[in-house]
């Protein structure tokens, strides 16, 4: 069953203040924010112009005596300056004292999410950084560490005990309550995150290249649910990239019901298969980006929704002294989350969790010690479907493809899923998705409560199965021909390719200056007009070519078109209009209704004072 959680309030306030930050007050509560809160990031256009991505072996090779994330040629340390990484030089950048105020924050997160651990409380004066005591929970830290599990949810409920008691000790001194600052650790939950990703890791970082993405989307997971993929939030965004429903069912995630043999039911819950949200997160967020044009405010977008982002450059333009002709969106956001906080706070549901959302991102990145994905840990699978009106039980499928691997000699590969005692459990591990028994038969095969009936399609909705890499072929040749042709999809060392140049057409290019022209303030209607022709060349071109390439740009173009034509996007519209001296064109009267909902609110983690 999926798990439902919410946050708690708690009943000080504490400001949070970064640099030069400006510590923005709620009366009479302590402030918490959320534990994982994810790094800014400037965007990149879907094609990058300046150079054309790496084939799949030569992206994959670069600097192979190293495990490092930082020597990809995605991480953002060289992807995103002058933003990242901490400590780029600021001098010759738009807003210096801005941006050092930014990288201020990262580092704060990056301690917070990969040093302090989880039983760690730091408490810090705002006015001179000083970390006045650090306290831990030395007996949870030590039954922790001997049993190797804990509950996370009874030790922060410790926490909070502790943090109440710290706070009114630290106001006792006479420092006031505004400049007490307080962080809790994560770095355990962190850690337990990324060791729960690696066999989903290679994946991530292949379509974050294939999107021109940087690694900081590969985080996105570990700072929403910490890859859990049965977590729920209280709005109900489900699966480990939090969605919500409707956006998972317009990507074509469903849940739906199976039957076994004897006829009990078997819940389908698509989204907790994390090989079937990954591309569907990754598009999303990729159409974020480009709707508001940099990879930064697109990676919040994600969680505090592309209304916020809208209404925070707004803010921007006319109460910001930092604004002028040479500012970008990135500008404006890394405004926002630190000298503007107060400012775009007052004015739009943008709070703390939204603020730290992308240092956060950052500290998950930074913390992330296992480095690039082990081959031996990334699981490979073949996802297929049946041929229409044909159907196999699992024990039928199983039992083939065993006696197919012993004839032939040819060992079925599992993965990390081999770690299983029996093939029910190894198939049952390849497909978390279908919640079937935990318990194989006493003989060790798959139980009678388990032994689903698997269709090609069931309530309107196609049923997909993972199976190994071999096991299309190996059930052909053993005479057990239900796998559809044409329709199984390999995840493998190369499931997510970057286009390659003959496949960027000249729209693609097109759509690309568009994106660069958007990240300066670009939200023109002119722009808007380029845009929706381009959408329609894109889903002619999609018809015509119907390629996973061109699908995504679809996809990506779809989700982009879906936000220009918004209110909030009008209101901004009109403002850019005004602001650089133009005067606005009429807008369309049959504007679609829009949800600009955050994908995830209230937040599923743990509040986390701050």
């Amino acid at each position: 069953m999926p798990r439902l959680f919410t946050p708690r309030p708690s009943r000080l306030v504490i400001g949070l203040a970064v640099g030069s930050l400006v510590a923005l007050l709620l009366a009479a509560t302590v402030r918490m924010e959320p534990w994982g809160q994810t790094i800014p990031m400037p965007f990149h256009s879907p094609v990058s112009l300046s150079s054309l991505p790496l084939s799949p072996d030569d992206a994959l090779a670069e600097d192979a005596s190293s495990r490092s994330l930082r020597s990809l040629a995605l991480h953002p340390a060289r992807t995103l300056q002058p933003y990242f990484p901490p400590g780029t030089p600021t001098s010759g950048t738009a807003s210096p004292s801005v941006l050092r105020s930014f990288h201020d924050l990262l580092d704060q997160f990056a301690r917070r999410q990969g040093v302090d651990d989880n039983f760690t409380i730091r408490v810090i004066d705002r006015r001179s950084h000083e970390t006045l005591e650090v306290h831990t929970l030395t007996d949870l830290r030590a039954q922790y560490r001997s049993a190797g599990t804990a509950d996370w949810e009874e030790i922060d409920n410790r926490r909070r005990t502790v943090t109440d008691r710290l706070v009114d000790k630290y106001e006792a001194r006479g420092i006031p309550l505004d400049d007490i600052i307080v962080r809790w650790g994560r770095a355990d939950q962190v850690q337990r995150a990324h060791e729960r990703g690696a066999p989903y890791a290679d994946y991530e970082i292949q379509l974050a290249r294939a999107l021109d993405l940087s690694l900081l989307a590969t985080e996105i997971s570990t700072v929403e649910t910490f890859n859990q993929d049965d977590l729920v939030s209280g709005a109900g965004a489900r699966s480990r990239y939090q969605m919500m429903p409707w956006i998972l069912q317009q990507k074509g995630v469903h849940q739906y019901r199976l039957y076994t043999k004897g006829g009990t039911p078997i819940s389908v819950n698509e989204e907790q298969h994390p090989l079937l949200v990954l591309e569907p997160a990754f598009l999303l967020l990729r159409g974020y980006v480009n709707a508001v044009g940099h990879e930064i405010p697109g990676l919040s977008a994600y969680h505090t929704g592309p209304g916020n982002i809208f209404k925070l450059y707004r803010h921007y333009y006319t109460k910001s002294e930092h604004f002028s002709a040479a500012s970008t969106v990135a500008d404006a956001y890394i405004w926002a989350i630190t000298d503007g906080f107060p400012t775009v706070r007052e004015h739009s549901t943008f709070g703390p969790y939204s603020r730290g959302y992308v240092p956060s991102l950052h500290g998950a990145l930074q913390a992330q010690s296992r480095g690039r994905p082990d081959p031996s840990e990334t699981m490979r699978a073949a996802r297929v479907q049946l041929r229409p009106g044909t159907s196999v039980t699992l024990d039928v499928l199983l039992t083939t493809l065993a006696r197919a691997s012993d004839s032939t000699g040819r060992a079925l590969q599992w993965g990390p899923a081999a770690q299983e005692p029996t093939l029910y459990h190894r198939f049952r591990a390849l497909n978390p998705h279908l919640d079937l028994p935990a318990e194989a038969s006493p003989t060790g095969g798959v139980p009678a409560d388990g032994n689903v009936r698997l269709v090609s399609s069931t309530e309107g909705k196609t049923v997909h199965v993972f199976l190994p890499l071999q096991a299309p072929d190996l059930l052909r040749a053993a005479g057990l021909d239900v796998i559809r042709p044409n329709a199984t999809k390999r995840f493998d060392a190369s499931t997510y390719r970057p286009p390659t140049e003959a496949q960027i057409t000249r729209w693609d290019r097109q759509y690309a200056a568009l994106v660069d022209d958007i990240g300066e303030f670009g939200f023109t209607p002119k722009n808007r007009e380029r845009l929706l022709s381009l959408r329609d060349t894109f889903a002619t071109l999609a018809e015509e070519t119907p390629s996973a390439y061109r699908q995504r740009q679809l996809d990506i173009i779809q989700t982009h078109r879906r936000l220009w034509l918004s209110g909030p996007w009008e209101d901004l519209s009109d403002l850019t209009m005004r602001v650089s001296g133009r005067v606005p064109t009429q807008p369309p009267t049959d504007l679609p209704p829009l949800d600009l909902s955050p994908t995830q609110y209230p937040p599923v983690l743990p509040e986390v004072p701050e």
